[in-house]
């Protein structure tokens, strides 16, 4: 029986080599430690390691992860390289393989975001693996970030923190900066020790932004203001509003696994980061129109891929946007509450072509209950 939870502690995962068994052995590799925890020897040897930081394998960071969280180990049920988690039965990542998806049969990606081994450009194409365990790209621009990567640019730790963390999938609390970030999903036990996300509650679009912040439009009473539509002109672009509550339209796919999922802090719908995006790869096809997109002018000229999309081409603005009509300021299946029932109404009626919701627009009591 599968159970749904909301998870805001360390999920289950392995990072261990994969000779010191299964997966069920060694489920508490990466926290709750204790005293005479074997965890440890997981991943390290104090006196005769082969390779830095004491590390028993692994000349870059992902080769060591992928021992545990490659193609075909048992040490973890959560294969990343090729896009699977393996409980009772095999369930296709929602974050998306970085190599494949759904499993070592499955297509290969088109766009990741581009870990320490892996040949990568600015576009973050999906590049093949370096035959050499040590070779980094040199990549250090972020796309649409102010900040750069040093040292050995992207790696699994970047995001991940091996030793355990507060939030989901080891997600960390810190980023570039960034201080007590907090996410929310809804997970579910699918034996094996194993977890998958079924829904997204909170906190992408903040945690995303901590790289990603010429993205993160967020904050409405300061900037960047929401200007009509509640797009957003920030840092010399008009950009797409994140933590706006759209409505789908009839028929759309809302799941995680193949459509456009919206948050839901507090039950409103968000529409967040991970709504339109896969964290770490995606098999999402570009063609056409969608093949050329501009760039932002840190690195100028035309996007190229698919840019981590979960559906192909345009997939994800049709599902929340339709032919243009849904979400727009004349879907009037948008509502507020008034006299007791509810009205149908436009965005405008509580954003009144103002740039910001204070001075100019309405109680948010207007809208929400």
């Amino acid at each position: 029986m599968v159970r749904n939870v909301i998870v805001m502690a360390v999920p289950v995962l392995l990072l261990a080599v994969v000779l010191l068994g299964s997966g069920s052995a060694l489920a508490a590799t990466h926290g709750s430690y204790e005293a005479t925890t074997d965890a440890c020897a997981g991943c390290h040897v104090a006196h005769a390691a082969p390779d830095p930081k004491l590390l028993k394998a692994g000349s870059t960071q992902t080769v060591l992860c992928y021992l545990c969280h490659g193609a075909g180990t048992t040490a973890s049920p959560y294969d990343v390289k090729y896009g699977v988690i393996t409980g009772t039965q095999t369930y296709a990542s929602t974050a998306g393989g970085m190599e494949k998806q759904g499993g070592e049969a499955g297509p290969n990606v088109t766009s990741r975001h581009t870990v320490w081994g892996y040949v990568a450009d600015a576009n973050g194409t999906a590049g093949p693996w370096n035959g050499d365990e040590s070779y980094k790209s040199g990549l250090d621009y972020i796309p649409g970030g102010t900040q750069t990567l040093t040292g050995n640019g992207l790696m699994c730790s970047s995001c991940h923190q091996p030793h355990g963390s507060s939030n989901p999938r080891l997600l960390r609390t810190s980023l570039l900066g960034t201080e007590g970030l907090t996410l929310q999903f809804t997970m579910s036990d699918v034996g094996n020790n194993a977890k998958r996300v079924t829904a997204y509650v909170s906190g992408s679009s903040q945690w995303c932004g901590a790289c990603h912040d010429k993205f993160k439009t967020l904050n409405h009473n300061s900037p960047p203001y929401p200007g009509e539509g509640h797009a957003n002109y920030y840092l010399g672009m008009w950009r797409h509003p994140m933590d706006a509550h759209p409505l789908l339209p009839p028929g759309s796919d809302g799941s995680v696994e193949t459509g456009t999922p919206l948050e839901k802090p507090g039950g409103v719908k968000h529409i967040a980061c991970l709504t339109c995006h896969r964290a770490h790869a995606t098999t999402a096809q570009a063609t056409g129109y969608a093949l050329s997109w501009p760039r932002d002018p840190v690195a100028p000229g035309s996007g190229t891929t698919s840019a981590l999309l979960r559906m192909d081409n345009r997939g994800t603005c049709y599902n929340c946007h339709g032919a243009g009509y849904y979400n727009s300021w004349n879907d009037n299946r948008l509502v507020a509450a008034s006299g007791g029932g509810q009205i149908p109404m436009d965005c405008s009626k509580c954003h009144p072509s103002s740039n910001h919701f204070s001075g100019g627009g309405y109680d948010c009591s207007v809208c929400h209950q």
